[in-house]
């Protein structure tokens, strides 16, 4: 009786392996599929922790049901599947707005029928969220809940869809990405935002996305002439060669596709900003064949560092502050405006946040980035917040209201995000 047990208890965990190999890992043949019983019991633990995850999510997704199909339904306070890439019109914005802030609008054409006097009622501070899903997963309905509790903190909400694996790489999600801000910032107004007031907003795959899309079109815009006096100073850098050069770079020109408007704040929450460590991290856990990431990012060390935030950080500051010892005052300076510049074009402010017991994206990730951020100079108006005792769902899970569902970290984020957007006036609610 226990050989037959084992038997079949090792021939279920070998079955759940390999399955998930072959639905997740690409192109497969019976030679890639995991033989060595430490990587089979890895990927059975991932696959039993995210199915308890999902078992303790079913309140959350009742709620979720409820306030899609029945409570938003007809509201005019929301409205849905609103087009704004031209080139992939299946992905669309929903857009949440305070009560009172609703007017009559002609969506297919994105514009709002009674613009007039929008100026009377008082424009609330905008965030657009970027949800996350490993690059390969997600969806904007998945997220109304999140949508719903911050415009009960009295914003405007607008939350896209973007383009997810196989569908597109990590071109084609910036583009995307880009696109929805430059969309929210032209017709935010006539849903009762303030486009001098938006905030940038993403979740794991999210918040790297946000970063990587504002400090890539950041760094574009920056003159080429305060990188390095000599004609080699770009040249030696393949992530800043890749930005002003590069296929996506000339793609985008092509396209005519402008550049982002200054944010009033980013707010990074979980983030994954170096994809070469992370990708040590999914090794580690034994998921990096089945996670999607390496794939969407171009499969080598290369491409890594090109989207990796952290690693785009560490490359500007390599080239930026190397001194020319036949003018090295002249060095210092050109280094000094550089960061001015950069100053200028990036977020007004950032926050960070991200939780000490994340053992999906590791705290230091965050921690990361935000020491790149000081030592370019670029922190003075960032701030990096430890949750104590937050996972990784956490910064998304605790905000979405849900009855009967204690959320420990929710009072903790909902005041973090209203200080970071309201400062004072947020003690006044």
């Amino acid at each position: 009786m226990l050989p037959a047990i084992l038997f079949v208890s090792v021939l279920f965990t070998y079955s759940i392996a390999w399955l998930l190999y072959w639905t997740m890992a690409g192109p497969m043949t019976l030679s890639k599929l995991p033989l060595d019983p430490r990587r089979v019991w890895r990927l059975n633990k991932v696959v039993f922790s995210v199915i308890f995850s999902n078992l303790s999510l079913i309140p959350i997704g009742v709620s979720l049901l409820q306030h899609r199909y029945w409570k938003l339904r007809g509201s005019a306070d929301f409205v849905e599947n609103v087009h704004y890439n031209p080139k992939r019109p299946s992905n669309k914005i929903d857009i949440y707005m305070p009560p009172g802030h609703a007017k009559v609008m002609n969506v297919k054409s994105y514009q709002s029928t009674e613009r007039s006097g929008v100026e009377s009622r008082e424009l609330r501070p905008v965030i657009v969220f970027i949800y996350g899903g490993a690059w390969s997963s997600g969806s904007k309905w998945i997220y109304t809940l999140v949508g719903e509790r911050l415009r009960s903190m009295g914003y405007v909400v607008i939350v896209p869809d973007y383009t997810i694996f196989p569908g597109g790489k990590i071109a084609e999600m910036e583009q995307d990405i880009r696109l929805a801000i430059q969309w929210a910032y032209s017709n935010c107004a006539d849903f009762g935002g303030d486009p001098q007031r938006m905030y940038l907003m993403g979740h794991s795959a999210g918040a790297h996305l946000c970063a990587l899309t504002v400090f890539n079109d950041s760094i574009r815009r920056t003159p080429t002439g305060l990188f390095g006096s000599t004609p080699g100073a770009i040249a030696s850098s393949p992530i800043l060669t890749s930005l002003f050069n590069g296929a996506f770079h000339r793609q985008e020109k092509k396209d005519n596709i402008g550049m982002l408007p200054r944010l009033r704040g980013m707010i990074l929450c979980s983030g994954v900003f170096d994809i070469s460590a992370h990708y040590k991290h999914e090794t580690m856990r034994g998921v990096e064949q089945i996670s999607a990431m390496a794939r969407v990012m171009g499969n080598s060390e290369a491409t890594f560092r090109m989207w990796s935030p952290t690693a785009i950080l560490q490359e500007l500051l390599q080239v930026s502050t190397r001194i020319d010892p036949s003018f090295p005052t002249e060095s210092q300076t050109r280094h000094q405006n550089m960061l001015r510049h950069l100053r200028s074009l990036l977020p007004i402010e950032t926050l960070v946040l991200h939780g000490d017991q994340d053992q999906t994206v590791p705290a230091r990730s965050s921690s990361e980035l935000y020491m790149e951020l000081k030592t370019l100079q670029l922190s003075s108006s960032a701030q990096f917040r430890i949750v104590k005792g937050m996972g990784h769902e956490e910064p998304v899970v605790a905000l979405m209201p849900c009855f009967g569902r204690k959320a420990p970290y929710r009072q903790v984020l909902m005041d973090e995000i209203s200080q970071f957007i309201d400062g004072d006036d947020s003690r006044r609610r």
